[in-house]
């Protein structure tokens, strides 16, 4: 990676840690630590290593010490501490609920550090990036959520071990939850029970999913338009309230003390709000995500719901899309609704990888009874050709949703660039309609 590459790979990191995607920085400082591959990229090594020392995360530990970069003479420690003074001050007048302080401390954080960048010859060119007004708007948020969690954490009234299950609706995401349950997996107390459209129970929180469409109607939107939704809208301050009041109906209807299961299709949008909670020194959390063909569920889901077959294909993309986005800096395994009706065996053995955890006879007998092949009737090889003939306008978005199915089941090293591709080709669409 020559220096051009390593500055534009800095500020696209820079705008991770003003959206908090802090899992995401501390990836990315693994990677160096523990792979040869990246021995000639010192640039965006310690540009990695300057944005973890003073994520939230960090700041707020009790031995917070600044990294050293020997070779860097205007990183010094000094400097450090005098930028990690800001926002360990932004975060005391955040945690007083003195708000109009916390705005200036955490201007003088961006400034300071703006300022520090810009005396390195290498990181020249990045330091504009935090000194954007709207780039302390968008890390004053990130902050806010995040100490949402922290401050839960600390009065030990926080998650301590999560799996989110992501998928579309109608992809499988209940039969997963429930197969998860049956293996002893904690669920809500207040779980959806089943219907005519789920036989087997929706095994998501009532109270949750109440929550999320009151925000929803809110914000004068549904859940079938969720793929409209830009990728900042977690930036406002009902936003905020809504995230509040999400984290604390959670700790009602589930026994947090516990490894327990999230599910919510919305949430393959909903949780990038979510996003700055998720640090390894607060909680343990993975993600499953499942996928469908997309033709399959939208005649499944305009099928029991009164949607558009556009906007239900519309939604498939949006959905696997950002969900993928999202989960890519966790642990994560990704299953496809056909695998687990037919070779459950194999997903119950990743997820005991994964956990670490091994499982006795009579529980995996009682998840594997629970899945019902009988009940996978919509397959795409009988219904693409009539949907087709019926909504030949829907040929090019379908086409560009098979195509992202195939590739997100196996994603491979070059995900990244695939899937920003693929982005683009459904904007297009998206204009062209």
């Amino acid at each position: 990676m020559d220096k051009t590459d390593q500055i534009l790979a800095c500020r696209f990191l820079a705008n991770d840690y003003l959206c908090g995607r802090w899992q995401k920085i501390f990836n990315t400082v693994c990677s160096f630590k523990y792979s040869s591959l990246y021995a000639n990229c010192s640039i965006l090594s310690d540009f990695a290593q300057l944005l973890f020392t003073l994520s939230p995360a960090e700041i707020l530990q009790k031995d917070w010490q600044p990294s050293s970069f020997s070779q860097r003479t205007s990183l010094t420690e000094l400097h450090l501490r005098y930028c990690a003074t800001h926002l360990l001050g932004a975060c005391n007048d955040l945690a007083c609920r003195n708000d109009l302080q916390y705005c200036y401390k955490l201007q003088l954080f961006c400034i300071s550090l703006s300022e520090l960048l810009k005396t390195d010859a290498d990181f020249l060119l990045i330091g504009d990036v935090f000194s954007l007004s709207e780039s302390c708007t968008s890390l004053g948020q990130s902050i806010r959520i995040f100490y949402l969690a922290y401050s839960r954490h600390l009065r030990e009234s926080f998650p301590q071990r999560m799996t989110v299950v992501l998928g579309m609706h109608r992809s499988g995401t209940s039969a997963l939850t429930g197969l998860l349950g049956n293996l002893g997996i904690s669920g809500p107390t207040d779980a959806l029970g089943a219907t005519e459209n789920n036989l087997l129970g929706y095994w998501e929180s009532t109270s949750l999913v109440t929550s999320s469409d009151r925000f929803l109607d809110s914000q004068k939107s549904h859940w079938s338009q969720l793929y409209h939704w830009s990728s900042g809208w977690w930036k406002s301050a009902a936003a905020l309230d809504w995230i509040d009041s999400y984290w604390d109906d959670m700790q009602n209807v589930y026994n947090t003390n516990q490894h327990f299961v999230l599910k919510d299709p919305r949430l393959c949008i909903l949780f990038e709000g979510m996003i700055p909670c998720l640090v390894d020194s607060l909680l343990q959390v993975d993600f499953l995500l499942i996928l469908r063909s997309p033709v399959e569920v939208a005649i499944s889901l305009c099928k029991a719901e009164k949607i558009s077959p556009r906007d239900a294909i519309n939604l498939w993309i949006g959905s696997v899309f950002r969900a993928e986005s999202m989960s890519r800096p966790y642990t994560r395994n990704t299953f496809t609704y056909h695998q687990l009706l037919n070779t459950p065996q194999t997903i119950l053995d990743s997820l005991g990888l994964a956990w670490n955890q091994s499982f006795n006879e009579s529980m995996l007998n009682q998840a594997r009874s629970f899945l019902q092949p009988s009940l996978y009737r919509t397959k795409v090889d009988s219904v693409r050709e009539s949907f087709l003939e019926k909504h030949p306008d829907l040929a090019n978005l379908l086409a560009l949703a098979e195509t992202i199915f195939e590739c997100f089941q196996y994603p491979t090293s070059e995900i990244l660039q695939i899937s920003e591709s693929l982005n683009c080709q459904w904007i297009e669409l998206l204009a062209d309609r």
